[in-house]
């Protein structure tokens, strides 16, 4: 995949193999989101969205522009509870008017959440739900954040929770329950390893740590498991990364 093809005239680095576009404004860093996404995605495109209050922006963006075009839509991480409740990532998604918009182009929206279930049996169906879509659509991206802590998706920096993921090579989909971050459902380092483009999107001035931090990487699992966000720096994912962020790196 040619990356510098989808970011057109924007100015980028290259940082250990991920592109970096630093954007002038918040505005700015979800203008070139969309217009890689309309260079890269459609009908046949599997989009992923994550959750948490940076992205929620964007999603309102993609809403107003009406311009994006996918085959379908997943999530890459979610707040285990009843569907659709107060502080679930899909309900965040439904309040920027995007479910709406797919809705009116008969996009599929596959939300992580079902009733009446406990979270191991979400867990698995979401996994098997996600293999089926991403063997059936040709091509795939996530959107996804850094916590300033370094967690991302739903991957959490805590280590004994990390390294579970990171061994255990039979699952794209887990779940964990932490007092830090409560009972989460998310894609695992393998299931991200999956996706064909990875975009990341990093705002606010108390990221600018953060992104050092994630910089500073000698390639062992362990600075994984304590600061999952260096998972992106692994050559053969941060090939296919786009860094999007209005902080200097």
């Amino acid at each position: 995949m040619d990356r510098q093809s989808l970011i057109g005239l924007n100015h980028y680095k290259n940082r250990d193999n991920i592109v970096v576009i630093e954007s002038p404004t918040v505005q700015k860093a979800n203008e070139t989101i969309v217009e890689i996404l309309q260079k890269y995605s459609d009908f046949k495109t599997a989009m992923f969205l994550s959750g948490g209050s940076t992205p929620k922006k964007l999603y309102e963006h993609f809403a107003n522009e009406k311009k994006l075009k996918v085959g379908s839509v997943g999530q890459i991480d979610e707040r285990f509870g009843v569907r659709a409740h107060k502080n679930s990532n899909e309900k965040m998604i439904e309040e920027t008017g995007l479910l709406k918009y797919f809705e009116s182009l008969n996009i599929r929206f596959y939300p992580m959440l079902e009733e009446d279930k406990e979270i191991e049996d979400t867990a698995r169906d979401y996994d098997e739900a996600l293999r089926f879509v991403l063997k059936y659509f040709p091509k795939s991206v996530g959107i996804l954040g850094i916590g300033e802590d370094g967690h991302t998706a739903g991957i959490p920096s805590i280590p004994e929770i990390s390294r579970k993921m990171i061994d255990d090579q039979s699952g794209i989909i887990d779940f964990y329950d932490a007092e830090k971050y409560g009972a989460r459902i998310t894609m695992n380092f393998h299931g991200l390893a999956m996706l064909d483009l990875i975009i990341i999107l990093v705002l606010g001035q108390e990221k600018r740590e953060t992104l050092s931090q994630m910089f500073k990487y000698s390639g062992t699992q362990e600075e994984i498991e304590k600061f999952p966000a260096k998972f992106f720096l692994k050559p053969e994912i941060a090939l296919k990364t786009i860094l999007i962020t209005d902080q200097i790196v």
